[in-house]
């Protein structure tokens, strides 16, 4: 299946636009969710350790993740639409961070605070078809619309049909390809089809990467209060 660019452009931009919201719900929910995830890094093929976090994500896109073990454990990660916060344990106030700074490995905190790229990027699908882990594949480039988007533009390609995310490139202000991400094959999960795995490949230095397993996923309602940067030290 291919998408010609209407002549206008407008109506080419709208479908691609739908195509990517369809390719936004593989890997994030409509409603609020906590999910547990684990992070494993790779260098030169050796295996690193897991770690853990649970990840609160709100029907607005609002994220608040919990680091569950190893030496940053109880350290906080939160992300709305006024930016991202960090918090450490036994300190007394959270602290304003890039979405670039690192989560763990290859991830960086974007990765799992800013996963409706529907709402944020601006999505032009190329004309034709390409194979992609053997599978005809639509290009989708992405634009950022949101300044505060850490990256200004992506290349995401999806299995034509069906939408479902093969492979994401993230490009630099300067252009440059700074890291790629690899999805895998969508499972059924509570009568929804998610993807479980992404692994993330470092594009400057090609012998790291770093692997996100979804380990589970459930609808849950969270408090408003629990996503701003002034509680982020209750309960420590």
């Amino acid at each position: 299946m291919s998408f010609a660019q209407a002549d206008d452009g407008k109506s080419g931009d709208t479908n691609a636009n739908a195509i990517l919201a369809r390719a936004d719900a593989y890997r994030s929910a409509a409603s609020d969710t906590k999910t547990r995830i684990e992070i494993t890094n790779v260098t030169d093929g050796q295996v690193g350790d897991d770690t853990k976090y649970v990840v609160y994500t709100r029907a607005n896109g609002d994220t608040l993740a919990l680091t569950q073990n190893g030496e940053n454990q109880g350290q906080k990660y939160l992300a709305t639409t006024r930016g991202h916060w960090f918090y450490v344990p036994n300190t007394h106030s959270a602290v304003r961070i890039n979405g670039m700074q690192r989560l763990q490995g290859e991830v960086v905190i974007s990765d799992i605070t800013r996963t409706h790229w529907a709402t944020s990027y601006r999505a032009v699908a190329v004309p034709g078809t390409t194979t992609v882990a053997d599978q005809s594949a639509t290009e989708l480039d992405l634009n950022a619309t949101d300044p505060d988007n850490v990256y200004p533009k992506i290349k995401l390609w999806v299995v034509s049909g069906s939408a479902v995310p093969l492979r994401a490139q993230f490009f630099l202000a300067s252009g440059l390809l700074f890291r790629s991400a690899d999805f895998s094959t969508p499972v059924v999960v509570n009568g929804r089809q998610v993807i479980r795995k992404i692994t993330y490949h470092n594009e400057i230095e090609k012998q790291r990467s770093s692997v996100i397993n979804i380990l589970g996923s459930q609808a849950q309602s969270i408090p408003a209060g629990r996503f701003n940067p002034d509680t982020l030290a209750d309960d420590n």
